[in-house]
């Protein structure tokens, strides 16, 4: 499961107040949360908080198809394995 900071999802800071809501929601869910260790000029208690990015997906309504998941871990895949390369890759499927 990926997780994400509200920093790294938005693209921006978020501000306490978002961050203290998604926070809350999160809990409501029971959801297990990661903690990153950041520079204290970024957030004064030096860490953050980074939630599973299905959970930031329904939270902000950002629906995202099947097709398109699959494309975002192929790039991923093609970033970490470049020799794998899909047009590079056979396979014997009939199809």
């Amino acid at each position: 499961m990926e997780y994400k900071s509200l920093y790294a999802y938005l693209g921006h800071g978020a501000g306490s107040k978002l961050g203290k809501e998604v926070a809350a929601k999160a809990s409501e869910f029971g959801l297990k949360l990661e903690k990153v260790t950041v520079d204290e000029k970024l957030s004064p208690s030096g860490f953050v908080y980074s939630y599973p990015v299905d959970f930031l997906d329904k939270f902000f309504n950002k629906e995202i198809s099947l097709e398109d998941r699959v494309k975002i871990l192929e790039d991923k895949v093609n970033l970490l394995y470049p020799q794998l390369k899909s047009n590079e890759v056979k396979d014997d499927l009939p199809f």
